[in-house]
């Protein structure tokens, strides 16, 4: 790696000085960790002598260090001139026509590359899809003899996406096409398209569910009509009955891989596939037209969003209902914290409801997507509550609702949600009709203004302060403009019966109103703040202002018309919706921020089998006499000895590799035992003196190891490598567990920062000045810790905890350098205050390439804050999903790919490759479809009543508009100020609530403070989508359960006759009773106190009495004489 590369490579790229400079601060950071990495390395104290993750810089890049073949320079010319997408079909031609391959490369070889870096190519380089997605790429033979080609899928074609996982199919037929093979014949030899049927209904019951519901009909026809075959590798245990022994079908079992492909790619999404099909212009597909086609669940949108909202976890609560008055009434914009799937809601909701949200808890909506993670902004609609006193009060912000919050009745109307027009862009979603909000209005006065009154100042003054209710009735009465949202209530929603009660009050005048009690349900309705005394319900000040100069003044006449129709027409003053639609939603996943683990946590990867019992004790092991593990054949020739690193540990000299048969156990120079004709491994179950390891490790590193120095009790990895044992005890020492590659990592919820201020971050303005960070938003020099300050592309927020993980990683990385590799040490950080400025990476689960962030400061919420260009760049976005922190140097120093295990799937979640730059326009389109305008103009509020898609918009501007122009890289403008990120708890109450009864308790809690949600149909969802499939499942894994040894650990399918362990001690249930019927009191306690119904009542005491015929009487209960009978 050379310093120049990177800059090299945005040399061309038009971006301002400061951003150019960003970059080469980040290139140089970056080289001089890789520098002092290798020099570590270089010593051989470890098993690989080598940085193994790959600097890549771009796409291009990545995919050729991907499939280690020379095609960086022609892609970059190729994706110049064309998009991804033709870029992928180009270049597959080259690889098919034998450019790029090996000289001795066969034509099956040749289309296995092309199709692999096809699919590379469309999934970025990022996920590990076209390396173990695709398991292999065959020429096979019809039954005429004609040649056909066969792609078969393993279950990591999973990480590609739906849509780019058909595609391979699409790029396997544009090959086979220039090979010149013949098509694919379905049903030539067996009822292939029947084991497809058979085959998707068995997983679909048994192994997992899918996106997407599709017809048998649909099926048949795409297996009959495909031009290459879909073939695919067995996920799961779970055989076919009718269709076995197939002749061009190898396996039984259910091909997952092959079935999500066909189900959530060629049919479920069969438009957007024929999309690219006319992109690539393909011909022979004509066929998908005809598909009936695929739906989430029932027959349409609704239906799918219905169910996802009735699909209710306990614990997990339900906060608003789709469409129904007092709800999250929707609302179009954006704040510098929202967006990308992240959507605002007003911080007092959550201290109301006892922080049954907080910042990264990801919440389940019917629009515009399917998920997202909750953020707080405090610039739109607050909640108006019901006190205990009756009187109904709109919250006016955060401290005055912690005020009331102990005397509040019930939540009438929930405030907004903020979701951004981005968000609508990206799902493709209609557009819902807007309310008429404040944003609204002002961009209604900016048109009155430039038309009529250019040089009024007394309208100019309003575009930027809210009137008073005085100057709303003057400017609605004096310039026709429609009284401002502020004093708007919900007319829209009430009747014009309801309008006829409130026209007669007991008393009137304009100070003061007063009305029966009967009416108080429609004021509710309204979000009409008034008091009750003596069953007089009363309207004071701005309130009675608003009805009298609306209802009293000229009193309405009542007609076919909407009531704010009505009262237009009698007032003269313009009344609009306050009304759009409200959001439904619910709680998902809670917010996460916590070391990443391994199941059960590890220090070390080194294998000591049972020896350490069940806690995996190193120390323990190392007392077995003739210790004995299966290692890679690693010796050291001058001490005799076996060895883990390269370079002895004892006398340091260079070790040599042998390799053992395991037949006639001959030590061999070569993999291949010629006595036996047959393959040697180079691993073997042999004699390792560990006890004598530890305590030189010990005395190396100045370290004494505690009990349980965790290992494992095998290693995953196809050599058996182990690792050094003396990075488990500085592991050990410093609080820090090993993931399964050898690296430390933090995982944080994903969640989108475009700006920020100083305070929210506690960082010093002095740091950031130093961090290059010089003026604010509006250009002026920063001085303040107030400002507002646009976030860089690279630059993250990370949480407390996980700053104070990090500098425990520095310490271990520091210690390492200086007594394990005899190297100076590189952090030298003390707190989390000096690890600002330094360079960690981020990776999500499904993907193979680290991306390189800053650390700019910290935050008291459990999330990552960074741009959706740098969430982006790791395949994710912010719909709740958690991805792990790592230092740049431990990836650099500890990673390694001999850890890793060598079945499919083994590569995912692993730093292959690190990227060093994040640049917009390698960005996906989700992250081009972000708005960063300020404003919402009139024109989208118009458009928006003529419910047109998202897509067909233009006035708003996105990233995507801005791409090849030096913009993209700065002005993310938002609509909607916020003054703080959080409340005044980081953590959900799901996440601090202890049992899962108070955890419930909560979840009713808030549905029975919520005036939109039911409780009954909460708890009756609850029943049937958790508690009733939970016992069940738990009586089925009952009948099911393995037996385990209390001493050695040791697993059993089945009682042994001998009833005891080999080792004579004795065995114990994995299942217990209380385990299957945990939820059970919980379930018997609803169905008695809510009105769920009878079917729910009987199925419930019919669990019962079978868990009861499972395990007799519970102690305590009470046996009756029918019992007996």
């Amino acid at each position: 790696m050379s310093e120049n590369d990177a800059i090299s490579r945005i040399s061309d790229i038009k971006m301002p000085d400061y951003y150019l400079d960003y970059y080469t601060g980040l290139s140089d950071e970056t080289y001089r960790i890789f520098e002092h990495a290798a020099s570590a390395k270089s010593t051989l104290a470890d098993s690989s002598g080598i940085i193994e993750p790959k600097i890549a810089f771009d796409l291009a890049d990545r995919v050729a260090k991907m499939h280690e073949i020379d095609i960086a320079d022609p892609l970059r010319e190729i994706l110049k001139i064309n998009g991804k997408e033709l870029s992928a079909l180009i270049l597959a031609k080259e690889i098919a026509l034998g450019k790029y391959c090996l000289p001795d490369a066969t034509l099956e070889d040749k289309l296995d590359l092309a199709v692999r870096v096809g699919l590379a190519i469309i999934t970025e380089g990022v996920t590990i899809a076209p390396l173990q997605g695709i398991s292999e790429v065959k020429i096979k033979k019809n039954k005429d003899g004609t040649e056909y080609l066969s792609v078969s899928i393993a279950g990591p074609m999973r990480s590609a996406g739906g849509t780019e996982s058909a595609v391979t199919l699409l790029i396997a037929d544009h090959v086979r096409k220039i090979a010149g093979l013949s098509k694919f014949q379905a049903n030539s030899f067996d009822d292939e398209t029947g084991r497809f049927v058979e085959e998707l209904r068995i997983y679909e019951r048994e192994a997992s569910s899918f996106q997407f519901h599709i017809l048998d009909e649909d099926i048949e026809h795409v297996i009959r009509n495909l031009p290459v075959e879909l073939a695919g590798v067995d996920t799961d245990p779970y055989e076919v009955v009718n269709h076995k022994s197939m002749v061009r079908i190898k396996t039984d079992r259910v091909r997952g891989g092959a079935l999500r492909v066909l189900n959530d790619g060629l049919i479920g999404r069969s438009k957007k596939l024929l999309q690219r099909i006319e992109l690539y212009n393909l011909d022979g597909w004509e066929w998908l037209n005809d598909l009936k086609g695929a739906v989430q669940t029932g027959d349409n949108q609704e239906d799918a969003a219905a169910k996802r909202m009735r699909e209710v976890i306990t614990g997990r609560s339900v906060l608003s209902m789709p469409n129904k008055l007092g709800g999250f009434r929707l609302r179009y914009g954006r704040a510098c914290n929202t967006g990308f799937a992240a959507v605002g809601i007003h911080p007092v909701i959550a201290e109301i409801l006892d922080h049954t949200v907080a910042v990264g808890t990801q919440i389940k909506i019917d629009i515009p997507g399917k998920g997202a993670t909750v953020a707080f902004v405090d610039s739109i609609d607050t909640p108006t509550v019901r006190l205990n006193d009756g009187s109904v009060v709109k919250i006016r912000d955060v401290k005055h609702g912690l005020e009331i919050k102990n005397e509040i009745e019930k939540i009438l109307h929930l405030g907004d949600i903020l979701i951004s027009f981005g968000d609508f862009l990206e799902n493709n979603a209609q557009l819902v009709p807007s309310a008429y909000v404040e944003e609204f209005w002002v961009e209604e006065l900016k048109q009155k203004i430039q038309k009529h009154e250019p040089n009024n100042q007394y309208l100019n003054q309003f575009l930027n302060r809210i009137p008073t209710i005085d100057e709303a009735l003057k400017i609605s009465l004096d310039f026709k403009i429609p009284l401002h949202p502020h004093y708007l209530y919900f007319w829209d929603k009430i009747s014009s019966e309801d309008l006829l009660k409130l026209l007669e009050p007991k008393k009137v005048n304009e100070i003061s109103i007063e009305y029966s009690i009967q009416v108080k349900k429609i004021l509710e309705n309204l979000g009409t703040p008034h008091k009750v005394e003596n069953e007089t319900l009363i309207l004071e000040h701005q309130e009675a202002k608003i009805f009298f100069n609306l209802l009293f003044r000229e009193k309405p006449i009542i007609t076919d018309l909407s009531v704010p129709k009505i009262l237009t027409e009698s007032s003269g003053i313009q009344i609009n919706n306050k009304f759009s639609t409200t959001i439904g939603v619910r709680i998902g996943r809670p917010e996460k921020a916590a070391p990443r683990q391994m199941k059960p946590p590890t220090h070390t990867l080194f294998p000591i089998g049972e020896k350490g019992g069940p806690t995996r004790d190193l120390l323990k092991a190392s007392r077995t006499e003739n210790f004995f593990t299966d290692l890679y054949n690693r010796f050291c020739t001058t001490c005799n000895q076996p060895s883990i690193g390269i370079k002895c540990s004892i006398c340091g000299t260079k070790t040599t590799i042998t390799f053992r048969c395991s037949n006639c156990r001959d030590t061999l120079k070569e993999p291949f035992c010629e006595k036996c004709k047959r393959k040697a491994p180079n691993h073997s179950h042999q004699p390792f003196p560990l006890k004598a390891r530890l305590l030189l490790a010990q005395e190396k590193m100045g370290i004494r190891a505690k009990e349980p120095f965790k290992g494992v009790k095998v290693l995953i990895n196809q050599d058996k490598i182990a690792e050094p044992l003396e990075k488990g005890l500085v592991r050990q020492n410093f609080g820090l567990t090993t993931f399964k590659d050898g690296t430390v990592r933090f995982d944080a919820t994903n969640s989108p920062l475009t700006q920020f201020k100083p305070s929210w971050i506690g960082t010093s303005i002095e740091k950031l000045k130093s961090l290059g960070y010089s003026h604010d938003i509006d250009g002026k020099e920063l001085e303040s810790i107030d400002q507002i300050v646009e976030l860089r592309m690279q630059d993250v927020v990370i949480p407390y905890e996980s700053g104070k993980y990090l500098v425990s990683i520095c310490k271990y990385i520091d210690v390492l350098l200086e007594r394990f590799y005899g190297k100076s040490s590189f952090y030298n950080v003390k707190n989390s205050k000096e690890l600002i400025g330094h360079l960690v990476i981020g990776l999500a689960p499904h993907t193979s390439v680290g991306i390189v962030g800053r650390i700019i400061g910290y935050t008291e919420t459990h999330v990552c804050f960074a741009t959706p260009n740098w969430h982006s760049a790791k395949r994710r976005d912010a719909d709740g999903d958690a991805d792990s922190v790592m230092l740049l140097m431990d990836s650099l120093l500890n990673f390694s790919r001999q850890f890793l295990s060598d079945r499919i799937g083994g590569l995912m979640d692993a730093p292959l490759l690190i990227q060093p730059h994040v640049l917009p326009h390698e960005s996906q389109p989700q992250a081009h479809n972000l708005e960063v305008t300020k404003i919402l103009p009139l024109e989208f509020f118009e458009s928006t009543f003529n419910q047109i898609k998202a897509s067909d918009v233009s006035s708003i501007e996105i990233i995507k508009s801005r791409l090849d122009t030096e913009r993209q890289f700065y002005d993310y403008h938002f609509t909607h100020s916020t003054s703080s990120l959080t409340t005044s708890k980081s953590r959900s109450a799901y996440s601090t609530l202890g049992s899962m009864l108070d955890k419930f308790d909560m979840q009713v809690r808030n549905a029975e403070l919520i005036d939109v949600v039911n409780p009954s149909e909460l708890v009756s969802n609850v029943i049937s989508t958790h508690l009733v499939p939970d016992l069940m499942g738990n009586l089925r894994a009952y009948a099911r359960q393995s037996f385990r040894c209390t001493a050695c650990g040791a697993s059993y399918r089945r009682m042994p006759l001998i009833q005891t362990c080999t080792c004579g001690h004795k065995l114990i249930a994995t299942i217990t009773r209380g385990s299957v019927e945990k939820y059970l009191k919980l379930a018997k306690r609803l169905v008695e106190k809510y009105d769920v119904g009878e079917y729910q009542r009987g199925r419930i005491h019919a669990l019962s009495d079978e868990i009861e015929l499972v395990f007799g009487k519970s102690k305590g209960d009470q046996s009756l004489l029918t019992d007996y009978s």
